[in-house]
Formats: C-alpha cells, sequence, structure tokens
C-alpha cells in the first residue's frame, strides 16, 4: 500500500493506529455524487425549480448511474430523475407523480448497496441538495433536511459543543442512514441506534400534502419513520433530531489479533459487553492482512482487528472507560496494538472509516445483516468461509453493546444487543459472480444466531423474504395497514422484493 513502510510490524502498527482502516473504505476513493447541474431539458413538472432529467436526455445515464454512490450500477431504469431545490419541490414531485400514474422512489445519498432508490419506472427522487441544518444549543436539538451528509451534521453541530451518531462515512446521506435505523458515532450512548433520536419529521404524503409526525401530531408517522427504511409510503424532508453535548476526550484503543486467537477475542467482548460504559463503542473486524505478501494464499492472509472508541469528557474517564479492554487478555493474545490514543471527530473520519475524499472506498458492493445476541457464534461461524473472500476488501464487522428493547413509539425492531454485517467489495464486474456469490453463502452462517436484519443492508436479489425479516410480525402489519392508508394508489415504490 503506497506511503506505508513494507516492514510487518510497521504496517500492523499503521493498522493498529487506524490510518490504513482503508482497507474497509478508502484504498481508492473517488467521489460520483450527482452535480448541481443546470439542466437543459424543459422542466415537465409544474411548479418544479430543480433539475428534470428524463430518458430522452443524453445526460440521462451519467446522472442514472450517480444516483449510486459504489460502483456496482443496477440494471433498473426510472422514466424520470428529479434532484429537488427546496421542500416546495418536493410536493411538486409527488403531485405531478401521483397525478400521472407514476411510481416514487426517493434518495438521499445513494449509499444503500442494493439501490433501492433506482427503480424500473417511474421517478427517482433525489433529495441530496436539501441540506439545510439548523441547531437550537439551548434546547440540544438540530432541524435538518433529509440530503445533509453525516460530516455535515457533525461540523455543524462540533461549534455549539454537541454532536449526534452520525454515520461512520462522512459521505453518507442522514435521510437514509436516519430512516433505517442508523449505527453512527457513539451509538451506545445516543439510544443505541439513530433513528430513535427523531423527534418530530416533516413529510410529503402521496397526496400533496405536507405534514409533521411527532408524538402529538401524526405519531403513527413517526412511529414509521423511525425505522421505516427504503420502503417508506411518503418522502421526508425534515428530521428533528436530539443531540448530545460532545464528548471532550476521544480515545480509541486498537488491537490487531491473529484470527487464529479469535476466541480470547469474543469471549472477552461477551463478559465486558453488557457491564461496560455506554461511551464504550466497540468494533471487531475481520479483514485482509494488509502486512500479508502479495503471494500469500488467501486463507494465511486474514486477521482480527478490534477497536474501542470511549467517548469520555476527560483523558482519565475515557481511559477508564477502555481500562476493561486494557486489563483482558486481548492485549497479550494481539499482534500488535496502540491503546488510548487521542481522537476528534475531524480525525477519526479518515483514520478509521478512510474519508478524506467523500465516498470512501468506490467498490462494487453485496451486504447482509444480523441483529443478533450471539456475535461471537456468527464470527466464528464465519471464520472459515472468510478466509476464501474472493476479494481482500471483503470484511465482516461487528459492533458490541447496542443493547436495545422494542419500542412501542418506533418500528424499528433490531431488539438485540449487538449486530454483524457481513460485506463483500470487489473492483472489477468480471469477478461480479462471485463477489455475489460468496455474500450470498455467507448468510446461512450468520442466519441461525440472528433476530432479525438491519433494513439498509440486506441482500434481497435472491432472498427477497429477508426484508420481511428486518421487522417483528406485528411492526411488518402494521406498516403494510399504514401503507394502505396513507398511499392507497401505490404512489411510492415499497421495497425492493415486495409488492
Amino acid at each position: 500500500m503506497k506511503g506505508i513502510n513494507p516492514s510487518r510490524r510497521a504496517i500492523l502498527k499503521k493498522l493498529a493506529s487506524g490510518t490504513v482502516i482503508g482497507v474497509l473504505g478508502a484504498i481508492q476513493s473517488r467521489s460520483l455524487f450527482a452535480g448541481q447541474v443546470d439542466s437543459q431539458t424543459p422542466a415537465a413538472i409544474p411548479n418544479f425549480t430543480g433539475n428534470v432529467i428524463s430518458r430522452s436526455d443524453d445526460r440521462y445515464e451519467l446522472w442514472r448511474q450517480s444516483m449510486v454512490w459504489h460502483s456496482w450500477k443496477p440494471t433498473r431504469y426510472p422514466d424520470m430523475i428529479t434532484q429537488a431545490a427546496s421542500e416546495d419541490d418536493v410536493v411538486a414531485a409527488v403531485m405531478h407523480a401521483a397525478q400521472n400514474g407514476m411510481k416514487i422512489a426517493v434518495r438521499s445519498g445513494g449509499h444503500n448497496p442494493l439501490a433501492p432508490s433506482v427503480r424500473d419506472g417511474g421517478m427517482c427522487l433525489d433529495l441530496s441538495g436539501l441540506t439545510d441544518i439548523q441547531v437550537d444549543a439551548g434546547k440540544q436539538t438540530a432541524s435538518i433536511q433529509t440530503g445533509v451528509r453525516s460530516i455535515q451534521l457533525t461540523n455543524a453541530l462540533a461549534p455549539h459543543g454537541l454532536s449526534f451518531p452520525s454515520p461512520h462515512c462522512a459521505s453518507v446521506g442522514m435521510g437514509g442512514f436516519l430512516l433505517g435505523g442508523g449505527l453512527g458515532w457513539n451509538h451506545p450512548y445516543c439510544e443505541g441506534v439513530a433513528t430513535l433520536n427523531i423527534q418530530a419529521a416533516e413529510l410529503v404524503i402521496a397526496n400533496g400534502q405536507h405534514v409533521r409526525a411527532s408524538i402529538d401530531e401524526n405519531p403513527e408517522l413517526l412511529w414509521a419513520v423511525r425505522g421505516g427504511g427504503p420502503g417508506l409510503f411518503a418522502v421526508v424532508t425534515r428530521m428533528h433530531l436530539k443531540v448530545y453535548p460532545a464528548p471532550k476526550a476521544i480515545l480509541a484503543s486498537s488491537y490487531v489479533v491473529p484470527l487464529e486467537r479469535l476466541e480470547t477475542v469474543t469471549t472477552v467482548l461477551e463478559q465486558i459487553s453488557a457491564a461496560t460504559d455506554p461511551r464504550l463503542e466497540i468494533l471487531c473486524v475481520l479483514i485482509h492482512d494488509p502486512a500479508a505478501p502479495p503471494d500469500a494464499p488467501p486463507e494465511q492472509s486474514k486477521i482480527c482487528f478490534l477497536t474501542a472508541f470511549a467517548f469520555g469528557d476527560t483523558a482519565e474517564e475515557s481511559r477508564a472507560i477502555l481500562a476493561p479492554l486494557a486489563r483482558s487478555e486481548i492485549p497479550a493474545a494481539a499482534e500488535t496494538k496502540q491503546e488510548n490514543q487521542a481522537y476528534t471527530f475531524d480525525r477519526l473520519y479518515p483514520d478509521f472509516f478512510g474519508t478524506n475524499t467523500p465516498g470512501g472506498y468506490l467498490g462494487r458492493y453485496a451486504a447482509d445483516s444480523a441483529f443478533t445476541d450471539q456475535p461471537g457464534e456468527i464470527l466464528h461461524a464465519m471464520v472459515d468461509h472468510f478466509r476464501k473472500a474472493p476479494s481482500p476488501i471483503c470484511h465482516v464487522i461487528a459492533s458490541y453493546g447496542l443493547n436495545l428493547k422494542q419500542r412501542d413509539d418506533a418500528c424499528f425492531s433490531g431488539a438485540t444487543r449487538h449486530y454483524v454485517g457481513c460485506f463483500s467489495i470487489w473492483d472489477d464486474a468480471k469477478d461480479d459472480e462471485a463477489g455475489f456469490a460468496w455474500l450470498e453463502q455467507a448468510i446461512p452462517l450468520m442466519d441461525p444466531f440472528a433476530k432479525g436484519h438491519y433494513v439498509n443492508e440486506v441482500e434481497v436479489r435472491v432472498r427477497p423474504e429477508r426484508i420481511r425479516l428486518c421487522y417483528s410480525d406485528d411492526a411488518w402489519a402494521r406498516l403494510q395497514a399504514l401503507r394502505q392508508k396513507y398511499d392507497p394508489q401505490g404512489v411510492f415504490h415499497t421495497y425492493l422484493g415486495q409488492t
């Protein structure tokens, strides 16, 4: 890897310090966002001031591909792509679609591996241009439009001494992240998943009406917004969020452990995850060893990379939060370690998720996930399969310590203690079959220990029933009833693979 000392120990020290976690995201990094380009297509939507790109526009394919952040592009073709310039544009777009029998799919950041905002026919409604942020420091709230990205919200809150469990990758759109659930920075402390911090939302429903959802107004819509994901039956234009005092002393400890000693890691994490300070965020990742020789066989080039983040108010406090790991058997099992490293949010983004430029690693993606009470069992079940990963960018990540409970005010249904995600990532289209097959073969290894799935990371190309498994039976039935109530004509696309 360019710029890294070739000695094995130097490389592993670099990994432990976080600077080459780009194995997960930023080995190469280019952006492919839809630009704010003035459309030459005459406005086909009354009262719509944003960009309108039709199938006949010679820029259509560029725009269609730019709706998806990563390199894999679906073979699905909307009739029209609209990029809203205002919330009034959203109303105009929904009215136009409803009056002309068009289905709508909504995009905020385009990070979802399945690209659910790109459908056959109808309208792709792009909200990435809606980026207003308003912060009320006194009330510890923030009002954001749907196109706001992770780094934008973090930067807007910082001058007020505030923070939010924003996505770990800087370029993720907050709209899709929040609607699906959202595991962000310091998430165990901040309600476990970010969607539970939505205090109110503003939506455009299928008849074009702009409504507000809160505990006091349309509470059933707020329930649906908190976890409804990429099949929601409305367009969310703005969310009002609970935010938190920013931690004043962020420390991170990282350990590189051979896979042969994975049991030590999982045993310790199981012991400490239930009783740790909620300001401790633990990420355990199975990744390719960047220090492995290029000719090393895949089964000999994988490691466990464990990082624990403490979000305290003093360095002493954060060291105390990290102390259970430091006192455990993990440091002795590690090939190398870096403990109690000081960080700011500005450094966390590029050092741990490779976002020196927006977008992270621009590979071809497939992903699936499990909410689980048994992350160690999943990691052990995956080890042999992971050793055979078709690409060095593939990885498995376990987030310990969610400790979620089912809530009556949210349809989000991942009421478990932990999360595990499996990511197949590769570069070349010729490897699509192998990349998708490797993920498909991983799913039955994860499922025996799963109690549900994360709707933003679920593979439905071959297994459309997995969307249904992202929700409890009661939540799924209620979502369908609310869809019929608020969108009886089916203006909005439902979830991929569902009818």
